[in-house]
């Protein structure tokens, strides 16, 4: 039976599997970056606190954020692979990170075959969830684009995640701010969801 955990168990485990000296602590402040596109890959990251905005830069000089990487999660797994980092990894806020260096990471999965399983699970995950993404961003119209995401991310009281701002989830569906609040008010309008306060929305649990 393969028991799938959380990224948090998996890094412990990971670190474990690694000298200890390896892993390092690393703190950003809002803006900075942990790596740029076009770097070496520094290793796995985990996410203790904060908020990191992976974004990546296209040829005609667009900026698109792809993910969100929130406390509790690891990021930029498939650059533990690649020769050059595919995309930013930058603070949105005060964020606290650990980080096993990529030589370390690669000697763990190669020399122990159960953990390399785990983290083949992970990404797996992880495909998932951005493929949700895409086909959300792919609804129309917009307020029912807004409703999808808002589902995805409300607790069973119709809650969002009390760090997940409206400035974040505009990202996420690639539109304006301006634009995602027009959907929500459109949301409301038809008793869909409300606003208990300011830069909050809570969906109508039917």
């Amino acid at each position: 039976m393969i028991v799938i955990m959380s990224a948090e168990e998996f890094f412990e485990r990971l670190e474990q599997a690694c000298h200890s000296s390896d892993a390092r602590s690393v703190t950003l402040e809002p803006g900075h970056s942990l790596f740029r596109q076009g770097d070496t890959p520094p290793g796995l990251p985990f996410l203790t606190d904060g908020r990191i905005d992976l974004v990546r830069h296209t040829e005609t000089g667009r900026s698109v954020r792809i993910h969100v990487a929130r406390p509790g999660e690891t990021f930029a797994e498939a650059s533990i692979f690649a020769e050059h980092c595919h995309c930013d990894a930058v603070a949105a806020e005060p964020s606290h990170l650990r980080l096993l260096p990529k030589r370390s990471v690669l000697e763990a999965l190669e020399t122990q075959p159960g953990l390399g399983q785990v983290f083949s699970l992970h990404l797996a995950q992880s495909l998932m969830t951005a493929r949700r993404l895409l086909e959300v961003r792919a609804i129309t119209p917009l307020s029912d684009r807004v409703l999808a995401r808002l589902s995805d991310l409300a607790d069973a009281t119709g809650a969002l995640p009390r760090k997940t701002s409206l400035i974040s989830i505009a990202a996420d569906l690639d539109v304006t701010p301006p634009a995602l609040y027009r959907a929500i008010a459109a949301l409301e309008k038809r008793g869909l969801l409300t606003r208990p306060e300011r830069g909050r929305v809570r969906l109508t649990v039917q």
